[in-house]
């Protein structure tokens, strides 16, 4: 029973010290072997920190597009990291590929808010303010007193703020985004080696994966325009 119990804890233990070790070959400038650890932490389960972390020794180490994939999952964990928005969008901007229109103001800010939460946080408080808004208005029609039904409305609202955001998130995630982690590869006409090339990108370009077929996938790029490129060439962020 003891070896066990000295097992479990020596299991639960490491992915803690793998995150440590990164923190420390990081700090001496081993991206390499900071990413390293640091996807052994990530063994413990999705962790924000480690996500974060991870994206920055990817992008020490010139792995742009890997270093999108994982500063992406660790939004996705904690969206109201500035740091994380921050490091996300200075590595967007080195990408070679750049993104010629910037969205509109407005839907800017309806993503923006939309995105304040996170997929478990919004799920939580969606369940949360619906039940007390249905005690409220159970009070309310026992009670009839103004202030309940207020409540009711009031609650309601945020039950379904958190409904969206939840859904916002579910949608992002049914799209099947994808970032390109080859320095350049060629997205061709259709899935096998000798298609027609359509055009060149480079690492750190953002995808949607649309179909699967064999080793290739097709994908949409920015903008709309779609084409095939090789499996290898691409990590999904979810």
């Amino acid at each position: 029973m003891l070896p066990q119990l000295i097992l479990t804890a020596v299991v639960a233990l490491a992915p803690a010290g793998a995150y440590n070790q990164g923190n420390r070959l990081y700090a001496r400038q081993d991206y390499a072997g900071a990413a390293a650890a640091y996807q052994r932490a990530q063994a413990a389960g999705p962790s924000a920190a480690a996500c974060y972390n991870l994206g920055n020794a990817l992008f020490k180490a010139g792995r742009v597009g890997q270093a999108i994939v994982q500063y992406r999952r660790a939004r996705y964990l904690a969206p109201r990291d500035g740091d994380v928005r921050a490091n996300l969008a200075f590595a967007r901007s080195y990408r070679a590929d750049k993104l010629l229109t910037a969205p509109e103001p407005l839907t800017q800010f309806l993503d923006d808010t939309l995105h304040l939460l996170s997929a478990r946080e919004a799920t939580l408080l969606a369940a949360v303010a619906f039940l007390l808004a249905a005690i409220a208005l159970a009070l309310w029609i026992v009670r009839r007193w103004p202030v309940l039904l207020a409540a009711a409305v009031a609650l309601a609202v945020v039950s379904l703020f958190g409904l969206v955001t939840q859904r916002v998130w579910a949608g992002e995630q049914d799209a099947h985004p994808g970032v390109v982690v080859a320095r350049e590869v060629d997205v061709l006409a259709g899935p096998e080696p000798g298609a027609r090339q359509i055009l060149l990108v480079h690492d750190g370009t953002e995808v949607l994966v649309r179909e699967s077929r064999g080793e290739y996938r097709l994908v949409q790029l920015p903008g709309g325009g779609g084409g095939w490129l090789p499996a290898g060439t691409i990590e999904s962020v979810y």
